[in-house]
């Protein structure tokens, strides 16, 4: 039996819309494959210049003594929880600041609470005459234990 003529054109749509559905589809998951593998790309990416730029690393403090000394703590993350902390002591010369020592400040300590507020309990800088520069250094070991007792840190600067 013929089809009325009001309800070719909608058969028509019908067996078009039909006939696209596969076809978009097939374009969404083509589109979403991509953007999963580009996402993918960028994820492995990030990784590997992560892993090229070493462990993670959070400078805590820096002082300048004079015009010609400056320090520097940086924690080094060493573990989940665990950080390593650092001192450089920086002169400054015709070319700019430059490094002229690294020394350990203490053993381990833990990672978030140097990486926030009130990490550095005193930062103090000396240079005596006749002594070689050195940097006395208390950082804060949790929000309830508190700060640690000073640690004098002699640079050979």
């Amino acid at each position: 039996m013929p089809l009325p003529s009001m309800a070719r054109p909608r058969a028509g749509r019908a067996l078009l819309a039909a006939a696209a559905v596969p076809a978009l589809l097939l374009t969404a998951t083509t589109a979403t494959s991509a953007t999963a593998e580009s996402t993918a790309q960028t994820e492995r990416a990030e990784a590997a210049a992560d892993a090229a730029s070493g462990p993670e690393t959070h400078r805590i403090a820096t002082t300048t003594f004079g015009s010609d000394l400056k320090i520097a703590l940086t924690a080094h993350r060493s573990g989940e929880y665990e950080a390593i902390v650092e001192l450089v002591a920086f002169r400054h010369g015709k070319s700019g600041w430059r490094p002229v020592d690294r020394a350990p400040v203490g053993d381990t300590w833990f990672w978030y609470p140097l990486t926030g507020k009130g990490a550095v309990c005193d930062l103090a800088l000396s240079n005596r005459p006749g002594d070689e520069p050195s940097a006395t250094v208390s950082l804060l070991l949790t929000p309830s234990l508190g700060c640690s007792e000073s640690i004098t840190v002699p640079t050979d600067a």
